[in-house]
């Protein structure tokens, strides 16, 4: 145990580096004892005392229990040795790794990495040096080197990990650490490498070595500001899309205004659109799209003549005619306009009064051949329009207005989106005393 000590001590002092770094990360979840605890499972499952344990129990007795008693020429025999512990670096820090991610509560793929580059300063340091005391300093200075890299790119790391693309330095570092192992391994396949001191060949691979390491903090630099710019781009892209939301959200209002409904329809339909949408399957962006283009459902009643929309009592059929047309005027309102929001608020406007039995409006559309979109909206509009009140009419109540939407299952409504209506009902419910006509948004 003391040759082991004399031999590896600077390598225990890295683990207890990445224990005491491990443990940093962990500090609001354990106290005291557990705290220890921790530390002590971190410092067993570092990467160096790992690659200690592999040695001592793998690699040395391969090497003189298995090998040398079945190869008897040298140069082969230091070929396989070679071979045998480049295989078992590869696998020896798998379980290690998966261990110290599930004990941080993290991403396997970002403590992957991490633990990853550990390994490689680990190594980098063993190929570099040439005695125990020597390692450690090559390992000191490998930490302050790295800390200069990347120390602009550090607080963004910790506070956007989630936005990092983990996945190819991972990858980069893989292959670094196999060429690095191979390099290691050479004074295991040529033991006269090291035999005469500082010579071309060890210089050579050590320029090698210190090249690609260069190479790997590039790599990782130039991604971390990659996923920087990707971002930016998004927080522009959302505050573009927000804008846009506002923009139309005012603009629909100034619709429902005109028909003598209020903002908050155009909001609760909104929010009860979302809910259906996601009910029904609809993707994450697709739902915040579709949040959006319902707003827009009755833009085509602005082409509408006012004495007509505000007419309070019944409609003539020709009155009803014109009143139908808003569908249409939706249709040619948003048709020059671009982007997928708008596309999507298009198709809503024209098709949202289609039935599902063929017997709606403007195109007489029949089941599926009805958009997905228009029929969410469809369920959506005709509840809150019940449960409103209008200049024509007194609200329904909301029990009376569910009845109403299940008994048109299969007639005027879509089968499944009336499924999804009973479903979430309540989340609907919500939404409609959240948002009465009443209710003043102040953001």
């Amino acid at each position: 145990m003391q040759e082991i000590i004399t031999y590896y001590w600077p390598r225990l002092i890295v683990a207890l580096f990445f224990a005491c770094i491990c443990t940093r990360f962990s500090l609001k979840k354990r106290e005291g004892i557990s705290r220890l605890l921790y530390f002590a499972a971190f410092f067993f499952l570092s990467c160096t005392v790992i690659s200690i344990a592999s040695e001592i129990l793998l690699v040395v007795p391969i090497r003189y229990l298995i090998l040398k008693p079945i190869i008897s020429d040298q140069v082969t025999f230091n070929a396989v040795y070679a071979l045998v512990k480049i295989i078992i670096d590869l696998f020896i820090y798998i379980i290690p790794s998966f261990i110290c991610a599930k004990l941080l509560h993290e991403d396997r793929l970002i403590i992957g990495t991490v633990y990853m580059e550990f390994i490689l300063q680990d190594r980098f340091a063993q190929i570099i040096s040439f005695s125990p005391l020597s390692y450690l300093i090559v390992y000191i200075g490998e930490q302050v080197v790295l800390g200069l890299i990347h120390h602009k790119e550090m607080d963004y790391i910790f506070g956007h990990k989630d936005a990092v693309s983990w996945k190819p330095v991972f990858y980069y570092n893989l292959s670094l650490f196999i060429t690095m192992d191979a390099c290691y391994v050479a004074y295991l396949f040529v033991p006269e490498l090291g035999a005469y001191g500082i010579t071309i060949p060890i210089i050579w691979i050590d320029a090698l070595v210190i090249m690609s390491v260069l190479a790997a903090a590039g790599f990782s630099k130039l991604n971390i500001t990659l996923s920087q710019e990707q971002e930016d781009k998004i927080t522009y892209m959302r505050k573009f899309q927000d804008n846009q939301t506002d923009i139309i959200r005012d603009f629909a209002t100034i619709s429902e205004a005109k028909s003598g409904e209020t903002g908050q329809h155009v909001r609760r339909v909104s929010e009860y659109t979302a809910i259906l949408a996601k009910g029904a399957g609809l993707g994450d962006l697709e739902v915040s799209y579709i949040k959006v283009a319902a707003m827009m459902h009755d833009i085509g009643k602005l082409m509408i003549p006012n004495e007509i929309i505000e007419k309070p009592g019944k409609l003539t059929p020709e009155e009803f005619e014109t009143i139908k047309m808003h569908s249409g005027y939706g249709d040619y309102l948003l048709s020059h306009s671009k982007g997928e929001i708008m596309s999507m608020a298009k198709i809503i406007a024209y098709e949202h009064h289609e039935r599902w039995d063929g017997m709606g409006y403007p195109r007489g559309l029949k089941g599926k051949e009805i958009s997905i979109y228009a029929r969410i909206v469809s369920v959506a509009d005709v509840y809150d329009a019940l449960t409103s009140a209008r200049s024509y009419k007194e609200p329904w109540p909301p029990e009376e207005a569910k009845a109403e939407i299940e008994n048109q299952r299969g007639g005027q409504f879509a089968p499944e989106i009336v499924d999804v209506f009973v479903e979430h009902y309540d989340e609907i419910e919500a939404i409609r005393n959240k948002y009465t006509d009443s209710y003043v948004d102040e953001d």
